[in-house]
């Protein structure tokens, strides 16, 4: 009886000890590009507001054209349905988010400029039609 008894608060122990740990991992953060990042497509010839400033820290990416900008450009020209535009701005943008939602390093002005002005869109496209709620754009 005593064996059944220590076995029983051992397998006890076991359990709640990985239930803890289950509860202990961190899950990962939801990445999404914010609002603010979202509106600089608004005015992309203005790079020195105070919200975004291209001076301070210099964005580490270079969004040069690429087949990822090539996709955006394509499935957002003419009238674009919100499903294909934003699906393929996700793909390219996603990837940035990180950096991109940083208002120092002006990397979201950086990258509409390329999207929007070397892919003759136009201002405030992604702003107005790619949103997911009041936080911006979900990856």
């Amino acid at each position: 009886m005593g064996s059944t008894r220590t076995a029983a608060m051992l397998l006890c122990c076991v359990t709640l000890s990985m239930v803890a740990v289950g509860f202990a991992v961190p899950q990962e953060k939801t990445k999404f590009i914010s609002m603010d990042a979202l509106d600089c497509s608004n005015n992309i010839t203005e790079t020195s507001s105070t919200s975004r400033k291209l001076e301070q820290g210099g964005c580490p990416v270079r969004f040069d054209p690429s087949p990822g900008m090539d996709a955006v450009v394509s499935s957002c020209r003419g009238v674009p349905s919100a499903a294909r535009c934003c699906g393929a701005f996700k793909t390219y943008a996603c990837p940035y988010s990180d950096v991109i939602n940083d208002a120092e390093n002006g990397c979201a002005s950086a990258m509409f400029f390329e999207i929007n002005v070397r892919g003759r869109l136009r201002p405030g496209l992604f702003s107005q039609l790619c949103p997911e709620g009041s936080f911006g754009l979900k990856c």
